[in-house]
């Protein structure tokens, strides 16, 4: 057995902004996070163990990178105060006797190409290491020598492309757009009509507007910085420069919101009973699961408190419908309820939908929610097994009947 030691990165300064908001070893590269092509380049080399020592907002690594079964590797997670050097590496965690102690500075498979240094390194290794991360990626091909689409990329047929260049996955390129040479546009980005990127990166879920020319420089969103001599701007005008908000999946699935549908037809007289008191509903806000980088997402839900019990969460099913709730998850918390917790574990809360049924509950909690239910909040969005949520559902159907 093979074993290494992996240092993700703390804060770099220069490429702070050019991230997306998520830790450096998941910000988008050649179509993939950093960390993905580390673990890719660690098991080709025969590594088989590997220990990842992450300052910078472990539990999202974590959530990410899982057991590393993906890369056919077993992965533990170690959370570090700060970044830790090699040598502080390997001296900290001499009983896990690593054969290699390495840094993201660079990839295994090239560990003389240096990524994160500044914005110059971060726009100008693509170049070199493009013919050697993309041949491997699924969908991946070469269109002509030195241009790569990813996949589900489209690109205008009247679009001029020069080598090198790369079109990340679900990318859109428009017509008579110019992309090259030196030109890299990362995942689900789109270049509009003749706009052109030359010795520029375009980062993940950027838009670049129409007849907009992009140069030496790096784009992530609003931010625009000159890889040459650092400098940045922030542009405000969305039809220059922009990033795109990603697609929101439903909490729910489709059977689940069509019976949340039938189920406020079939009981919608209590609606009408809790028209008899005052106030007759009520409006709040909750906190929804947000991805690695991604801002605070909130929905706007109701309750009844004309009615008795579980049944003010009546107007809940609407939110199933709507797909922002689930029959199943944990209790829905307000941002400033959701700001009081604290650490890794307790924001664990998070990853889990809103829902009627909760996983509190069913262990005996009641608001307002103590250390138990946060407890049973962040292990039910770990490990929301089939058995623990036939439980919930069971316990919530006899206190609703109840």
């Amino acid at each position: 057995m093979k074993k290494a030691i992996l240092i993700c990165p703390d804060l770099r300064p220069a490429l702070e902004a050019l991230t997306g908001g998520v830790p450096l070893s998941l910000a988008i590269f050649l179509g993939k996070p950093l960390i993905e092509h580390a673990l890719d380049g660690l098991a080709r080399s025969g590594v088989t163990d590997v220990l990842l020592l992450a300052s910078d907002r472990p539990s999202e690594i974590r959530a990410y990178v899982g057991d590393g079964s993906a890369w056919g590797l077993q992965v533990r997670i170690s959370p570090e105060s700060s970044e830790l050097s090699p040598a502080e590496a390997a001296e900290r965690h001499a009983p896990f006797h690593p054969d290699a102690v390495l840094t993201l500075d660079s990839l295994p498979q090239a560990p003389e190409i240096k990524l994160i240094a500044d914005a110059d390194s971060w726009h100008n290794s693509r170049a070199l290491l493009l013919p050697l991360l993309v041949p491997a990626q699924i969908g991946a091909r070469e269109i002509s020598p030195g241009v790569w689409y990813g996949l589900k990329a489209r690109v205008h047929h009247s679009a001029i492309l020069h080598a090198p260049c790369w079109i990340g996955p679900g990318s859109m390129v428009g017509a008579e757009a110019t992309v090259g040479p030196n030109g890299f546009v990362e995942s689900d980005s789109v270049i509009d009509a003749h706009a052109t990127v030359e010795d520029s990166t375009v980062g993940s879920r950027t838009y670049l507007g129409s007849m907009t020319h992009l140069g030496d420089s790096i784009a992530a969103g609003a931010v625009l910085v000159n890889w040459r001599n650092g400098s940045l701007t922030r542009l405000t005008d969305a039809f220059l420069l922009s990033r795109l908000d990603p697609p929101q999946e439903a909490l729910s699935s489709a059977f689940g919101r069509l019976s949340a549908l039938l189920s406020m037809i079939l009981t919608a007289p209590l609606a009408v009973l809790a028209l008899f008191n005052r106030p007759w509903c009520i409006a709040k806000t909750a906190v929804l699961p947000s991805g690695p980088g991604e801002p605070l997402r909130t929905v706007t839900y109701h309750e009844m408190p004309g009615l008795s019990g579980r049944l003010q969460r009546w107007p809940y099913l609407w939110r199933i419908v709507t797909g922002h709730f689930a029959w199943i998850g944990n209790p829905p918390l307000t941002p400033d309820a959701a700001a009081l917790l604290e650490g890794e574990f307790e924001r664990l809360w998070l990853h889990a939908g809103p829902g009627i049924f909760t996983a509190p509950e069913a262990e005996g909690c009641t608001a307002p929610w103590d250390e138990s239910a946060q407890a049973h909040a962040a292990l039910f969005a770990c490990q929301p097994t089939t058995a623990w949520r036939k439980k919930i559902l069971i316990q919530g159907l006899k206190r609703l009947l109840a």
